[in-house]
């Protein structure tokens, strides 16, 4: 006679096995030895492999050779009759890909109580597993950006709050969670946060908007709101994202830039209106003491002083040129010319004006010129000839009783020239000439006190000279070098010193030309 029971144990077996094959997670069967045994369809869908392929295989096909040792483990966990429940773990399907799943791995016994193998349920979370390692990753951003990231809902209250804005508004976010966001606004403009919320539900952003927010000691900040509407799954908006930077360092910059640049066009329109109002009345000066120095009829000891005069009242007109150009050099407002010269003309002007203050130093000058200086160059007439001016009167003014040489070289190398070269160089000027590029290098070498390379270093600097001592004995503004060094460097060229403390010095400059075929041809004595 059987069982009373027996009828219904076929049944109930149908029952399990159906459920294990409608199951949607991946339901596999192994003996101690990890040979598979069962294998369901959600097994199939997962991994690739038929029951058929499988059934009887070895379950380390489906382990990536450096997780071998987790099957040894959890075979040793079976043997002693544990459970293990949701084990994340990377398993390979047959085509070789890798996904991520979810392991339950229960013992299964026999009549006797003896553990006879496992069953495992496996769970496809590799969707989940991108999510919550893009979770883990913006986490990680929003956690380490330097800027105060926030959320709210379209209540204004605070769902998350930053490290970032712990530290710049000095509430922490225990404090700040739950909170209305406008416990952070100046009670001077209440109306900023319902205005920012009504954009935020019409599905709007605020982008780059400055303003200021208060700290929880009370200080002003200035920030920077950066505003976006949150979407749930259904695209509902449910809140908004904040970002807050503060911008309170880069305003303080901004408005002393902004300051500087006011002082500076104040020291400009100073220096210009200054320059103008003194230079007129100069120039009669001038005029007069030269009138007095050569009236006849005037005792010498009135010459000797009307000479003084001129020459205090034409240190003076040169100071204000100086101070004049380098206002405007300062302020960007000079413009350089282009036009013919004749160089060779240009450097005899500079040797007859300088002529007085060599003779009175008893320096002898002179000029050694490159026969292959072509004969007119096209150029800035006015500022090579202040530049080699100003070096030349320096050289005599420190080569007491010795010797100034100019001498003015054409180089083989070719300018190979910035963009400001050609802005400084027309078309065209004349329908018969053709400019061909050529650089011409300028020195002018004493036999004066010379310099150290630290004295070197200070040169070219506005208002510096090499020492204090040079002012109290040679007189001068500082500015000479400085503003030499930016004609030059506006004409495309280059300037410097060579040097030795008592074997004099040779200041040199360079300057890209264009020269005129037709006027190119080698000068004749």
């Amino acid at each position: 006679m059987g069982h009373p029971n027996g009828s219904k144990t076929p049944k109930i077996e149908a029952l399990f096995a159906s459920i294990v094959e409608s199951s949607t997670d991946a339901i596999i069967s192994k003996n101690l030895d990890g040979v598979i045994q069962t294998w369901n369809r959600a097994a199939e869908k997962l991994f690739g492999w038929k029951a058929e392929e499988i059934i009887g295989q070895s379950l380390s096909l489906l382990i990536p050779e450096h997780l071998l040792h987790e099957e040894v483990e959890i075979i040793r966990r079976l043997k002693l009759k544990e459970r293990i429940e949701h084990y994340e773990t990377v398993r390979r399907t047959k085509d070789g890909r890798l996904v991520n799943i979810s392991v339950t791995v229960s013992p299964i016994f026999d009549d006797e109580g003896n553990v006879i193998g496992g069953s495992k349920i496996a769970r496809d979370i590799t969707e989940q597993f991108l999510i919550n390692k893009e979770r883990a990753i913006l986490a990680a951003i929003v956690a380490s950006s330097d800027d105060a990231i926030i959320s709210k809902d379209l209540d204004g209250i605070v769902q998350t709050w930053n490290t970032s804005a712990e530290r710049i508004f000095g509430y922490t976010a225990a404090e700040m969670i739950g909170k209305p966001i406008a416990l952070l606004v100046p009670v001077e403009i209440p109306s900023e946060e319902p205005f920012i919320l009504s954009k935020v539900r019409r599905g709007e952003r605020v982008d780059h908007y400055e303003t200021i927010r208060q700290a929880k000691d009370g200080r002003m900040i200035d920030v920077s709101l950066s505003i976006s509407p949150i979407r749930d799954i259904h695209g509902t908006i449910i809140g908004a994202s904040e970002v807050a930077r503060d911008i309170t360092e880069q305003k303080l910059i901004k408005e002393k830039a902004e300051h500087l640049e006011e002082l500076n066009r104040m020291k400009s329109t100073f220096f210009s209106t200054m320059s103008h109002e003194i230079r007129s009345p100069l120039g009669g000066i001038i005029g007069l003491a030269e009138i007095l120095t050569t009236e006849e009829g005037l005792p010498e000891e009135s010459k000797e002083l009307a000479s003084d005069i001129l020459d205090a009242s034409q240190t003076l007109y040169k100071v204000l040129n100086e101070l004049l150009d380098f206002s405007k050099l300062e302020a960007g407002k000079l413009a350089l010319e282009c036009n013919p010269f004749s160089p060779r003309s240009m450097i005899s002007e500079v040797i007859r004006i300088a002529n007085p203050e060599r003779l009175n130093r008893g320096v002898d000058l002179r000029s050694i010129v490159d026969p292959d200086l072509p004969e007119m160059l096209f150029g800035d007439e006015l500022r090579v000839r202040q530049v080699l001016m100003n070096l030349t009167t320096n050289a005599i003014k420190f080569s007491e009783k010795g010797a100034v040489y100019i001498a003015v070289n054409v180089l083989e190398e070719k300018h190979r020239g910035k963009s400001k070269s050609k802005d400084t160089v027309p078309a065209s000027v004349g329908d018969d000439t053709t400019k061909q590029p050529l650089m011409v290098e300028f020195k002018v070498i004493d036999t004066g006190i010379g310099m150290s390379e630290d004295t070197m270093e200070k040169l070219f600097q506005p208002f510096v000279q090499a020492d204090a001592s040079t002012t109290r004995v040679f007189g001068g503004t500082g500015l000479g070098l400085s503003i030499s060094k930016s004609y030059v460097d506006l004409m495309d060229g280059e300037i410097g010193v060579n040097s030795e403390t008592g074997k004099g010095s040779t200041f040199w400059f360079k300057i890209p030309f264009q020269a005129s075929q037709n006027g190119s041809s080698k000068h004749h004595a």
